[in-house]
């Protein structure tokens, strides 16, 4: 059974946790940032860890970007009240994290959210031995070879998205132009997973599902099939980047899924989706956005 890690400042608020909780999952808790991390150190791995926003010495934005430092693997919740939207956004930027949970959180909601985490952990496991023999991979799934995606021109978009030839045309008139435009690269951290168990088929119909999903957080926004397995969406907010990362990490955390029919069997597979944004402001040409992306490691995220 995976391990679930609790940090909270307040020993009453853990022994809760363990109250309502422990029939249902293999249970560690924590006190404070510290003790956290020395858990995750000597009794790790965590499939998920959960952490209260507000500690002192090292709050919850704090600890859970340590978390991902040391653990990346591990699925981070956070814990936060309404007052916290600024430490959340915080959040975002250092720790990624996977789902935000309001205080105070109902039993059935925490049950649920540890579950979709369990999920995603398992999935991305999975993918780690797979992606071992994945064809077109030469180097860890949670890398992106900018070069790569750069020689993109000839590739067709599926799924009735316009492809990279076109989403070069729109960017050369942004460039260094429009202060408002944000370019969105999305991985679909799951498609060579899919195609590697189920065929191309039934890869072309989890991109699809993906595409229609991620329309529905992009509604007026244009949305590009870039390469294989990576989407581009051109944005345009008068909101700072860490206020869009908050608004793409809000619509990914909602862990959607799409049915896989295979061999008579109908299989869940939750959208997993890696991404990072930069203002197309700061760029003159389609290499030098991308050298920035890669630069960044796009997609270890």
């Amino acid at each position: 059974m995976e391990k679930v890690l609790f940090v909270d400042d307040e020993p009453a608020a853990l022994d809760g946790y363990r109250r309502v909780l422990f029939h249902d999952f293999a249970l560690t808790t924590a006190v404070g940032g510290e003790e956290g991390l020395a858990a995750i150190r000597d009794n790790g791995p965590f499939a998920i860890v959960i952490s209260d926003m507000r500690m002192p010495g090292m709050n919850g934005a704090e600890f859970l970007a340590a978390v991902r430092q040391t653990a990346p693997g591990t699925v981070r919740m956070l814990l936060t009240g309404h007052a916290d939207l600024d430490a959340a956004i915080e959040a975002v930027n250092k720790g990624h994290i996977f789902r935000f949970l309001s205080k105070p959180c109902k039993k059935e909601v925490l049950v649920q959210a540890i579950s979709d985490g369990i999920a995603q952990y398992r999935a991305t496991e999975a993918e780690k031995q797979l992606v071992k023999k994945a064809e077109m991979i030469g180097r860890s799934n949670s890398e992106w070879d900018a070069a790569e995606e750069t020689q993109s021109d000839n590739f067709k978009g599926l799924a009735g998205l316009p492809g990279a030839a076109e989403a070069k045309r729109l960017l050369r008139e942004l460039f260094g132009v429009d202060s408002q435009a944000f370019v969105v690269l999305l991985k679909l951290t799951l498609f060579r997973t899919v195609a590697e168990r189920y065929g191309e088929e039934a890869a072309a119909e989890y991109l699809l599902s993906a595409v229609q999903f991620l329309k529905q957080g992009f509604p007026s926004d244009r949305l590009f099939h870039w390469g294989r397995d990576v989407l581009m969406a051109v944005v345009k907010r008068q909101v700072s980047p860490a206020a869009i990362r908050m608004e793409l990490s809000r619509l990914l955390s909602s862990n959607q899924q799409h049915i896989v029919e295979y061999n008579g069997r109908r299989t869940m597979v939750a959208f997993s989706v890696s991404f990072d944004l930069l203002p197309v402001r700061q760029f003159s040409s389609v290499d030098a956005m991308f050298e920035a992306f890669n630069t960044k490691q796009v997609g270890s995220l």
